[in-house]
């Protein structure tokens, strides 16, 4: 794409944005500034199927550019769009001067941002489609854990990237990272749980890390650890497959079915990962546990083998379960990916021999019958999304409602809480692929 595309469009729509400040909106001068914007729409709306304007972390993108650097123009725009709490914009080939005229008349005019999306319905604005930010609370909620789960994957990754040089990698970091993991699940204990189902394939080896660190802690909380436990826990998850980075990267990525010689490698990773932690300086034996006997199961059928009649902690159980969870609802070369509640039937098919059945059963009652991230069916045919769970006293969820009752998706997703007998509006849970939904799109 152009570099230019960009900055030309923001630069011409923020002087029609302007413009209107000065003239009414059929003076010939505002006019020929929406002319001016729409030209630089079309150039780049040429051959593609979209336009995205919008922010993210309070920076202006415009489809693949985001405007980090200084530009002022960027800024007030950004200014324009948080002020009317507007994530992103869309325009789609055929909009025209006219769309674009109203378009700015609602924009800069008085009303909620509600009353914004409902004029643009109204004046059927059919090649532009505005989407709202979340509410405030569950914005600034989103924000904190984004930021706790950041800090956890650059933690984890400046740990691997030392043990990969042959280095003793320092434990404080990590302690830190998983102390404010452990304070968020306690206060918002799902938030991190929505990130974790946000996939990153290229960085999978330690963002699965990450995610194992993130769904042990629901399963610790679950069954009732303390503050203190859940720190042993969380840190133990982070670093449980440090072993697997002396193992040759090219049998850690093999697409294809393994080889005999190369599982029976793959299996030493956990004494690996075992003897690098305890080089490390204030690690708990807990932790070295959970790196030693996650693969061992539940009824010691596992590996490694030498480890089989070892007394272990529940906590190397809970990693256990946690481990599969994520590996489960994650897209690999070799699987696909299930959803949060396939995966959770999934386990509970091997539970009392791979998983520990009461922490399986806590672990499940937590996320509720349909976890966040579900894609569901109403009775009233709507489409939505779970992202909340367990905000009321009686089971409850919170959808975004995506598709509207005749399979149109939504200008912007509509909030909806069940909660008790409103649960049952539920009628089945819908396979994301099936309906083209990247449900990742969708979470905080």
């Amino acid at each position: 794409m152009d570099e230019a595309g960009p900055v030309e469009m923001i630069q011409a729509m923020l002087r029609a944005v302007q413009g209107l400040k000065l003239y009414p909106a059929q003076h010939p001068n505002l006019q020929r500034q929406v002319n001016d914007w729409l030209l630089c729409l079309e150039r780049m709306l040429h051959g593609r199927p979209q336009v995205v304007l919008g922010a993210h972390q309070q920076t202006l993108f415009c489809d693949d550019r985001l405007f980090t650097e200084p530009l002022a123009a960027a800024e007030n725009l950004l200014a324009v769009l948080s002020g009317r709490m507007i994530a992103s914009i869309v325009f789609t080939p055929g909009v025209s001067a006219r769309e674009l005229a109203d378009f700015l008349v609602l924009l800069t005019g008085p009303g909620s941002p509600e009353q914004l999306l409902e004029g643009c319905r109204r004046a059927g604005l059919r090649h532009i489609e505005a989407r709202l930010v979340e509410d405030e609370e569950e914005r600034d909620s989103a924000q904190a854990a984004d930021k706790v789960y950041q800090q956890a994957i650059d933690v984890t990754d400046s740990i691997f990237n030392d043990v990969r040089m042959g280095k003793i990698p320092q434990s404080g970091a990590a302690i830190a990272a998983v102390r404010a993991m452990v304070e968020t699940t306690l206060t918002e204990p799902h938030a991190l749980l929505a990130l974790s189902l946000i996939k990153d394939y290229d960085d999978y080896t330690f963002r699965h890390s990450v995610n194992v660190a993130v769904i042990a802690l629901a399963v610790g909380r679950a069954s009732g650890l303390d503050e203190t436990r859940l720190r042993v826990l969380g840190f133990g998850a982070l670093l449980h497959d440090l072993g697997k980075l002396r193992i040759d990267i090219a049998i850690i990525n093999k697409p294809g079915r393994l080889t005999s010689r190369e599982f029976e490698r793959i299996k030493d990773h956990p004494l690996e990962g075992a003897e690098i932690l305890r080089q490390m300086e204030d690690v708990p034996s807990a932790a070295i546990a959970i790196a030693l006997g996650h693969h061992l199961g539940y009824d010691r059928s596992g590996y490694p083998a030498s480890v089989r009649s070892v007394p272990m902690p529940d906590y190397v159980h809970m990693v256990a379960i946690a481990d599969a969870y994520d590996a489960m609802t994650t897209l690999r070369p070799y699987q696909q990916a299930m959803t949060p509640r396939g995966a959770m039937a999934r386990l509970r098919e091997s539970a009392g021999s791979l998983y520990h059945p009461q922490l399986l059963e806590n672990f499940a009652a937590d996320l509720g019958s349909y976890p966040v991230g579900s894609l569901v069916r109403l009775n009233s045919n709507q489409i939505g999304l779970v992202s909340r769970v367990g905000f009321a006293e009686d089971e409850s969820v919170r959808l975004k409602i995506l598709l509207d009752a005749d399979g149109r998706e939504l200008a912007s997703p509509e909030s909806l809480d069940l909660v008790g007998a409103d649960m049952q509006r539920i009628v089945g849970e819908v396979n994301p692929l099936s309906r083209g939904i990247q449900v990742a799109d969708y979470l905080p």
